[in-house]
């Protein structure tokens, strides 16, 4: 314990500040940044939760795309519910209080979700690719999925490993009372060369290459897919096949641009602290950093409303999800309106998928209803 010096090559566990901590936000930015993310953090849980419950329960949406956007999903829950709300209360407080495991879980899991996002999205554009412009290639195997799924997650759990080993707590005694702030000490200490070359690694790994890999790889799929269309004699059958691939590749595309738009500020951000200090200490930095870091953290909330804007299939997922909440709700809303209690048949008949309507007929429920057949084009299951 002891004051920092510029001597110190290595940070210690406490030091004492002469002066009072620059970095308040007030109580009205805290409250509307709090209502804010709070409904991000709510989306992107529920409606991943959503994608990850329609993939699981529907056998017609087990194809290899649809793996690899369920293993999207769960990456992009993990950083809604396991990062975002304790580093999004750190960036507000700029006061640890979770204790250092959690300081290391936090940084640790933000890190190893967006690298297996970004893997799963390079995953899907390599079978995009097999399947449109080597369509004479053999499918992947359920087997070399699940291998490709387990390489991405230890893939991403080796690189996120240092923030995870590295992180600790450092409190600093200001003259208005302790701050604990939760900081990756690299082995060079303040000299900071080893921080700059991860931040450099990985905005080449996880940004960089893989959107280049993208971009070759559905600049392929475009002007194949594409000229499809225009060149050879018209068979209707092709011709559905070409719309359906399409879709899906619009589909993904979509999620690729999301996913580099949001994340491109923090990368800047980060770069840009490394040239120079004044301008993060202004009164105005921290709501450019929360800013900047809200964005990127969105990135896993647009998903969900994508596949259902884009995708038929997803679409009448998340129709027959809402549309089974709200008739469980109203079920039980009459049921207690009227005052009668569920009888045991009731509740057999309830559990089974089946509902009693009016004139006395019975008709699929809720359960039944999430495995049914849909009317979308089933070309979109095979491409």
């Amino acid at each position: 314990m002891g004051n920092k010096t510029s001597d110190f090559m290595e940070y210690e566990d406490f030091y004492t500040i002469n002066n009072t901590f620059p970095h308040v936000m007030d109580q009205q930015s805290r409250i509307i940044w709090s209502v804010f993310v709070s409904a991000i953090i709510l989306t992107a849980a529920g409606g991943n939760l959503i994608v990850i419950w329609i993939v699981s329960t529907d056998p017609r949406m087990r194809s290899i795309t649809n793996y690899f956007l369920l293993n999207l999903a769960v990456s992009d829950t993990l950083i809604a519910t396991l990062s975002m709300p304790s580093l999004f209360s750190y960036i507000v407080t700029q006061n640890w209080v979770m204790g250092e495991f959690m300081c290391r879980l936090a940084r640790f899991m933000g890190t190893v979700s967006t690298v297996a996002s970004v893997l799963s999205l390079v995953a899907i554009s390599i079978d995009r690719y097999r399947a449109i412009v080597h369509p004479l290639l053999p499918r992947l195997s359920k087997t070399c999925i699940v291998c490709m799924i387990i390489f991405i997650w230890i893939g991403a759990i080796s690189f996120a490993s240092p923030q995870f080993f590295y992180s600790q707590l450092i409190t600093f005694g200001y003259s208005d009372g302790d701050i604990t702030q939760c900081y990756i000490i690299w082995p060079d200490g303040i000299q900071r060369e080893y921080e700059f070359w991860y931040n450099v690694t990985s905005f080449s790994v996880v940004y960089c290459v893989p959107l280049s890999v993208l971009a070759m790889c559905y600049t392929v799929i475009g002007v194949k897919l594409w000229r499809s269309g225009v060149l050879g004699e018209y068979i209707p059958n092709r011709a559905k096949h070409i719309k359906a691939k399409r879709k899906v590749v619009k589909m993904i595309i979509v999620v690729i641009a999301v996913f580099a738009t949001c994340w491109l500020p923090l990368h800047i951000y980060q770069f840009l602290s490394f040239m120079s200090d004044s301008a993060y200490q202004k009164s105005y930095s921290l709501h450019i950093y929360l800013s900047v870091w809200t964005l990127a953290m969105s990135s896993s909330m647009y998903n969900p409303f994508i596949y259902c804007w884009l995708n038929d299939r997803f679409r009448a997922g998340f129709k027959r999800v809402f549309r089974c909440s709200q008739g469980t709700s109203d079920t039980r809303h009459s049921q207690r309106q009227s005052g009668t209690p569920m009888s045991p048949t009731s509740r057999m008949t309830s559990s089974t998928g089946y509902q009693r309507t009016t004139n006395g007929k019975q008709e699929l429920g809720c359960k039944n209803s999430l495995l049914s057949a849909s009317v979308v084009d089933s070309m979109e299951d095979t491409c």
